[in-house]
């Protein structure tokens, strides 16, 4: 059973914490609620994760010595693409150097051995929540988006609604130059010397069936791509 306690004055995020030991669990809860934390604890695995974790920062779990222990909580957590963005510290009482690895390598951002300093631990905490936002910045700057229509360059993937699209290559160059230069216009030349490897055999015609297929695709999205006589084709908010 979970129980969950708000600070109306944090601003820091919100905490999971589970471990079958309820005193921890209070201990924690006091100390990081001071520092400005809002907390929800769960001193059961399976039923943590019934909980709601679309606002949750970070867990920390312990490996709890019961059947569903730690590392099989914290495994689910990060093979779950609803839940895998979420760090996970795992607080243990096993401080050998092989249940540190089995640790890390089932997904957790960190490990830490108890007993532990509270100070030690909230530092911690807040190291791994600075890199979690770095990371996530660093994703934006390379996500383009306009309306529910989102490119992320960096992995070069696209998205309509939430749902993949599945574009070509040459597709995919082509609406990546038109999204991040919006209200731009390129002649197909242009477009050619982006989109293609080796542009010199390829044909304007070549051009503008990948570019009638890419509308195609981009359903409603498709009428945004307008070819402007004398000035070329690009992507019109």
């Amino acid at each position: 059973m979970g129980t969950e306690s708000s600070n109306p004055a944090s601003q820091n995020g919100r905490l999971m914490i589970v471990d079958t030991d309820t005193l921890m669990c209070e201990l924690l809860q006091f100390r990081f609620e001071n520092e400005g934390f809002e907390t929800v604890l769960h001193h059961d695995g399976p039923e943590a994760l019934k909980s709601d974790f679309s606002q949750v920062s970070l867990i920390m779990v312990d490996l709890m010595n019961c059947e569903y222990n730690g590392l099989m909580f914290t495994q689910f957590i990060k093979r779950n693409p609803d839940t895998f963005n979420i760090p996970v510290i795992i607080l243990s009482s096993k401080a050998s150097e092989d249940d540190i690895v089995d640790g890390l390598d089932a997904g957790a951002d960190d490990y830490i051995a108890k007993p532990f300093s509270s100070r030690e631990l909230v530092a911690r905490v807040r190291s791994v929540l600075r890199r979690k936002r770095m990371m996530s910045a660093r994703r934006a700057s390379n996500v383009v988006r306009y309306k529910e229509l989102v490119l992320d360059l960096g992995a070069g993937t696209a998205y309509i609604d939430g749902e993949p699209l599945t574009l070509t290559r040459t597709e995919y160059l082509i609406l990546a130059m038109f999204m991040r230069n919006r209200n731009q216009f390129y002649e197909r030349v242009e477009i050619r010397r982006e989109a293609w490897e080796d542009e010199s055999g390829v044909s304007d015609r070549a051009v503008d069936t990948n570019i009638s297929r890419l509308r195609k695709k981009l359903g409603d999205y498709g009428k945004n791509i307008v070819n402007r006589q004398g000035f070329g084709y690009g992507f019109v908010e």
